[in-house]
């Protein structure tokens, strides 16, 4: 007997557990997944308006026959150095348009001594979207920026 009231019992807490009191309701049925995602319309992604390019790309390369020396070269910008070129090496740099001060210094490293050196400046006016390229060379008044055509 104590066995049959335990199984009583046990019956009526299971079945008080599952109703909650409601009538039973089918689930709602669920809406069909499209198989392919709908065409994208104009304006359904946020555009991000087109900004105007705000910069030039300057390239300075270096040509180990153009310098004449194996020393490294300093290059400055609007007197801050901004780098030092190797024999065959090249930067490009992004600039603000306008009228740009450029330098070229032998670097004082290892056996390189450069000296006094005269602190002379090239001027460079760059236009917003433009891209310039210039070899660094050598002449009797000392290392300067030598344009390159955009063929080569």
């Amino acid at each position: 007997m104590c066995r049959s009231l335990l199984l009583a019992a046990s019956l009526l807490i299971s079945v008080l557990a599952q109703a909650d009191g409601m009538p039973y309701a089918p689930p709602a049925p669920t809406p069909p997944v499209p198989s392919t995602p709908p065409p994208a319309t104009p304006g359904s992604w946020p555009v991000p308006d087109a900004q105007p390019v705000a910069y030039a790309v300057l390239i300075v390369s270096r040509a180990r026959l153009d310098t004449g020396t194996a020393c490294d070269i300093d290059l400055y910008v609007q007197d801050q150095k901004v780098s030092r070129l190797q024999p065959e090496g090249e930067i490009a740099l992004n600039l603000p348009p306008g009228e740009t001060s450029l330098r070229l210094v032998t670097a004082n490293s290892g056996l390189c001594h450069g000296g006094l050196e005269p602190l002379r400046a090239q001027s460079v006016l760059l236009r917003a979207g433009e891209v310039r390229k210039f070899r660094i060379a050598n002449s009797e008044s000392g290392l300067y920026l030598m344009p390159v055509s955009s063929g080569s």
